[in-house]
């Protein structure tokens, strides 16, 4: 159960769409906000539209009841120890796998509680932040055996402050599921968006548009999304080609009754998805 306690406050670093948007949203519910970036002109950016103040190191947020580290995945593990080393706060992050963060983060298993908004945008930076991002939208939260539970209760209540659904998952199990629902639809967009030749341009419509939107994020960040998730996703790429695979034979044989059971699996799961939005 979430509880209630005083919140603030928070210190959000990397402040690009997720980190700009949840400070957005925090200062939005009159929470107390600190900013920080790598660049401190973007820091002071964010203070200038009312989003919180502006600092320059870690050790200007010793008060800090939360920190949000919003970085790239590969540095956030560092960002954690660093923010650890000079503050008490509740850690925890916005980055899209779980389990080797869990691992190499086990000693600060007590403070550190990492989360996944299943929220964004292939657009980026401070300029796209959105302070109604998280509102309506499902947060993953990823504790262990030894996670302290009032620090749990205590970044959840963070995420419902913003307008955020909350649910609990293991860092195993996140991955999983991340896997599927997020990770692989991004490798088959880019796989399609890939194959575009010059000539099949102009008769692109909304089908390859809705298809390969997500192509268009960033390439830096999801190198490290799709390596810290590998385990995860090996399986579903071995899978992804045996679906190929089968789909070729069956147009070699031109089975159209077995063709048409391929398509509906496809529509099946589509379907699933839509029941689940309602």
């Amino acid at each position: 159960m979430i509880t209630t306690r005083p919140l603030g406050p928070v210190l959000v670093t990397g402040l690009g769409l997720m980190g700009g948007s949840l400070a957005a949203a925090l200062s939005q519910a009159g929470i107390s906000v600190l900013l920080h970036h790598h660049r401190p002109e973007v820091a002071r950016s964010a203070a200038a539209l009312g989003w919180g103040t502006a600092i320059d190191s870690f050790t200007q947020a010793t008060h800090a009841s939360v920190a949000v580290v919003c970085t790239p995945v590969g540095i956030i593990a560092r960002t954690v120890r660093a923010i650890a080393a000079v503050s008490s706060a509740v850690i925890t992050d916005v980055g899209s796998t779980k389990g080797e963060l869990a691992t190499e983060l086990s000693d600060l298993a007590a403070r550190y509680i990492g989360s996944h908004p299943m929220c964004g945008s292939h657009l980026q930076g401070l300029a796209n932040a959105d302070r109604d991002l998280y509102r309506g939208r499902l947060t993953l939260v990823t504790p262990v055996v030894n996670t302290n539970s009032d620090h749990l209760s205590l970044i959840e209540q963070m995420w419902v402050s913003v307008g955020a659904r909350v649910q609990r998952l293991s860092p195993a199990d996140h991955d999983r599921v991340v896997a599927e629902a997020s990770h692989l639809p991004h490798i088959l967009a880019s796989v399609t968006a890939s194959m575009l030749s010059a000539e099949a341009v102009p008769a692109c419509a909304s089908g390859f548009r809705d298809a390969t939107r997500i192509a268009a994020g960033s390439p830096d960040l999801w190198v490290d999304i799709l390596q810290t998730n590998r385990l995860a996703l090996r399986p579903l790429i071995a899978r992804s080609q045996a679906r190929l695979a089968e789909l070729d034979e069956l147009l070699e044989s031109g089975d159209s009754e077995a063709l048409k059971k391929w398509l509906a699996a496809g529509k099946a799961g589509r379907q699933r998805f839509e029941d689940a939005q309602q």
